[in-house]
This record gives structure tokens, sequence and C-alpha cells, in this order.
């Protein structure tokens, strides 16, 4: 005969919640003017200070034109752009992310780039409807930290010209 141990499914249940406290995930910021973004370090491949843009004409709005990255031609997209953020006077895009979306290496512009956070799974919270719809859209996870909503990007969406 066996006996079960009627604590067992709360032992199992705390186990999983402790689990899931002690996951983290590992984000760096990025600011574009006073917006402050998340992206995956895993996703990023390199840093560095935006140089010359070669404009590419009749393209998206969104898309600032070519950056040579180390003899590579990538394409820059600016993330002000591209979320709808007004272009605002003195403050410019100075650095890029190089990332990789559908087997395409891109640059995303923006105007600087914080720290990496540890966040644990237990920050995460759901998008709330308020969130503006442009911004939502480009928004993989929100974090609650520091006592402020952080949108971490979907780097996948934010380089879908179809969208």
């Amino acid at each position: 005969m066996t006996s079960t141990n009627p604590n067992s499914s709360r032992d199992s249940t705390i186990a999983a919640s402790e689990g899931l406290a002690s996951k983290t995930s590992n984000f760096f910021t990025v600011f574009v003017d006073k917006h402050v973004y998340g992206l995956d370090v895993k996703e990023a491949e390199t840093i560095f200070k935006v140089g010359p843009i070669t404009p590419i004409p009749l393209t998206h709005p969104e898309v600032s034109g070519f950056i040579n990255l180390r003899g590579k031609i990538v394409v820059a997209v600016s993330l002000r752009r591209r979320l709808g953020i007004p272009e605002t006077d003195g403050i410019c895009e100075k650095f890029a992310i190089s990332l990789e979306a559908a087997n395409e290496h891109f640059a995303l512009l923006v105007d600087r780039v914080g720290d990496v956070l540890a966040l644990p799974a237990s920050a995460r919270t759901e998008i709330p409807p308020h969130y503006t719809s442009r911004q939502s859209l480009f928004t993989r996870d929100l974090y609650l930290y520091d006592s402020k909503l952080t949108p971490i990007l979907d780097v996948s969406r934010l380089f879908d010209f179809s969208i």
C-alpha cells in the first residue's frame, strides 16, 4: 500500500515558485530620449559608436542607411523612428547595437547604452492595456524594475518591416 504525503503537493508548489524566483534574465538598457528599453544580452553581437551612415533611397523611414561594421555592411535602423518617438533637438543616436534577425545583420541606433540588468522572472509583468500600441507591438516582455516598467524589445519584430 502506498502512502501519500498531503504536504507533497504544497512542497512542490513552493519549490516551483522558488525556482521561478531564482531564475534571472540578463538585459542591457538602451535609451532613446527619456525612454528606457531592454535588450536581451544574448541577442546583441556588438555595441559601438555610430560612424558615417550612407543613406538608402526609397526605403522605410525607420531605416537610416548603411553602416560599415568592421568590413561588413549592415542596415542601420533608428529605434527612435521605429517606436514613433519624436526627434529631439540636440539629442541624436550616437550608439548602435549589432543584432541579427531573419538571417540579416542590423545596427539598432540608440541615444545611449546603460547598464546590464539581471532581472528575476518574478519581476516580469503583463503588458497593461494602457501601454501605447506602437510600443507594445515591439515589446516582448515587460519588467518592473526600480519602480518603473522596463519594456524588453522583441528583436524579430523590430526588424520585420511588414509590421
